[in-house]
């Protein structure tokens, strides 16, 4: 997962997350139980779980491009020496 991808997984965490507990306390609100806020976070807990965490292709749009390495040292040292 590259960085543009980490953050699409931590706004889309965040919103689903939000939108299932706004869900809940409304639905939970009208029938006058509170447990139905907890069901419904849970259950987007669990969906954003499964669409976030997972190392999807769609979070890999950006590879990050390394540097080549760069040779020991030492190794380059001691084939002088010889």
């Amino acid at each position: 997962m590259d960085y543009e991808g980490q953050k699409l997984s931590e706004i889309l965490f965040y919103y689903i997350i939000i939108l299932f507990g706004v869900i809940g306390w409304i639905y939970g609100y009208f029938l006058q139980d509170f447990t139905y806020v907890f069901y419904s976070w849970g259950v987007g807990v669990g969906i954003s779980i499964l669409l976030c965490v997972p190392d999807w292709p769609i979070f890999n749009k950006h590879p990050v491009k390394w540097l080549e390495s760069i040779p020991d040292r030492s190794q380059g040292e001691s084939k002088k020496n010889k």
